[in-house]
């Protein structure tokens, strides 16, 4: 996977029509704000709280393109899963929605400036390339989309 490549899935899965179903940001959009704070039975995360997660990992991702080696998350902690977020409004709604946007735009942004043979270099701080990196920000963006429309459609 080359700059390019990884360029247009972040932008397919984020606000294009992924194979999948709705991207990122169509369902976000169209889930009313007074779903976002609730959570089934037996479900661990509000999609508040999911869409905060995916952001945090996003930002360690702009971290690690803005070659900041010593930023990390360790996992279960409070930089992994934000404690006591909401949004209860349409504006909080929106101020969180457009946090996620300038993750996405920054992260594509920033990838315009590595060279392809970037993607096949240890990603600064870890044990993995890359394009490992990048390749798994996309998983995690899928996977968690996932969790947000079954919690969706199990309220709804």
């Amino acid at each position: 996977m080359d700059i390019e490549d990884s360029i247009t899935q972040l932008e397919e899965v984020f606000e294009g029509q992924p194979w999948f179903g709705p991207s990122i940001l169509k369902s976000l959009k169209d889930i009313p704000v007074e779903f976002w704070d609730k959570k089934p039975e037996y479900v661990s995360h509000s999609i508040t709280e999911l869409v905060y997660h995916m952001m945090d990992w996003r930002v360690f991702v702009i971290e690690k393109l803005k070659d900041n080696e010593s930023f990390g998350i360790e996992l279960n902690s409070e930089k992994d899963w934000r404690r006591d977020v909401l949004v209860q409004t349409e504006v909080q709604k929106e101020t969180i929605l457009n946090e996620l946007i300038k993750t996405q735009e920054l992260i594509c942004e920033l990838l315009t400036t590595k060279p392809d043979s970037w993607m096949y270099e240890n990603s600064l701080g870890n044990a993995y390339k890359n394009d490992y990196m990048i390749r798994g920000m996309i998983q995690h963006d899928i996977y968690h989309l996932g969790q947000i429309n079954s919690i969706y459609s199990q309220l709804n």
